[in-house]
């Protein structure tokens, strides 16, 4: 039966969403608790392969269990196997085709900085610390040229295997809340850190540091050297996966 769970995790512990050797992934976790629970090596597939320290409250996994199980147990069996920096949220059942990335229709994605001279401690593994004052109107108004489909390039660090660099984005919005700023960002599909580099690239025109017409020059020429800082992974969170 093929199962899709919600994962919500604090990925500061951790070397991103895929198994490495450099140290703890999120997908090895599951894999042991599934093991746990099953006694099957199971097989994950995810809808975002989150980086090292990025987090998420919508991450959404599906794999196949070779024998029938009850649904309602599972998500506290699991949570008990699990750290509790990571959480199983829900259960369902879904169609043998299913997979995460090919069949979601958007991924959103939350950044958020704290912008006043300090940055409290229990704060610190959530957000961007960046203590400056930083323009609403000038950010907001160069993110509108992000809108739409455009080839990404200069907006991804480079992955050999990565072929396809054109996507959608469909909507971004910045908002103040008491502390600083939280950036929603929503597209059809992401590149490798494009949501951290889109913020470092803004931050950086909201500050000053960068003309508006950075973005369209960037998109045109395609050099990721043209834009702003990429943003750190503790400010990021992979908030909903569409289907």
């Amino acid at each position: 039966m093929k199962l899709k769970i919600i994962v919500a995790y604090e990925g500061t512990a951790y070397f991103g969403w895929q198994k490495t050797k450099e140290g703890p992934s999120i997908e090895e976790e599951l894999e042991k608790a599934l093991f746990s629970l099953s006694q099957e090596k199971i097989t994950l597939s995810s809808a975002s392969r989150t980086d090292r320290g990025v987090h998420a409250e919508g991450q959404v996994i599906a794999f196949t269990f070779l024998k029938p199980v009850p649904l309602p147990k599972i998500v506290a069996a699991l949570n008990s196997y699990l750290p509790r920096d990571i959480r199983v949220l829900s259960i369902s059942e879904e169609k043998e085709s299913f997979h995460p990335t090919l069949d979601a229709l958007s991924k959103e994605y939350h950044y958020k900085i704290i912008t006043r001279p300090v940055c409290y401690p229990l704060e610190a593994p959530f957000f961007w610390h960046y203590p400056k004052e930083l323009s609403l109107e000038a950010m907001r108004l160069a993110s509108s040229d992000l809108l739409g489909v455009h080839d990404f390039s200069a907006f991804a660090n480079h992955r050999k295997e990565v072929k396809k660099t054109v996507t959608e984005i469909l909507s971004i919005t910045i908002d103040k809340n008491p502390n600083g700023l939280t950036f929603c960002i929503k597209g059809t599909s992401f590149l490798y850190k494009m949501v951290r580099n889109i913020v470092g690239t803004l931050v950086y025109i909201g500050e000053g540091k960068l003309e508006r017409e950075i973005i369209s020059r960037m998109l045109q020429e395609k050099k990721r050297s043209l834009g702003g800082v990429s943003a750190p992974a503790e400010g990021l969170v992979l908030k909903q996966v569409i289907y």
